[in-house]
């Protein structure tokens, strides 16, 4: 069974894409110019803390870490930042993998990081 079948969205996501050549204005500052590049898609977003070690401190601390996952006829690329319509926070993917599932197409999972949210 294709672990796209075993998928299950938390909520719906807008890709906003910006082409590579304008990532940066003239001053090298990153811009908000995206353009949407698909709206309504599935998609599952879960806040996970996890322990961490932190050797030069000597002890140990919690981290949260969002991963997402989306099926695989996504049109998602790693530059991309995700709009979640549910919330308003938007998102940018920090890693993506596309792992390789021999009975048919895989869900892409995602590592995320919040940097824009609407209620604050």
């Amino acid at each position: 069974m294709s672990t796209s079948a075993n998928f299950r969205p938390t909520t719906y996501v807008t890709v906003l894409r910006t082409s590579p050549s304008t990532l940066t204005d003239e001053f090298g500052d990153p811009m908000d110019n995206e353009t949407v590049a698909s709206t309504g898609n599935p998609w599952s977003i879960i806040q996970q803390r996890q322990r961490q070690f932190v050797p030069a401190e000597g002890r140990a601390t919690i981290i949260e870490v969002i991963a997402g996952r989306c099926r695989a006829n996504v049109d998602v690329k790693n530059t991309d930042r995700l709009r979640d319509e549910r919330t308003g926070f938007l998102y940018m993917i920090e890693e993506l993998y596309k792992p390789q599932d021999p009975m048919g197409a895989a869900a892409f999972s995602m590592t995320l990081r919040r940097i824009k949210t609407d209620n604050l």
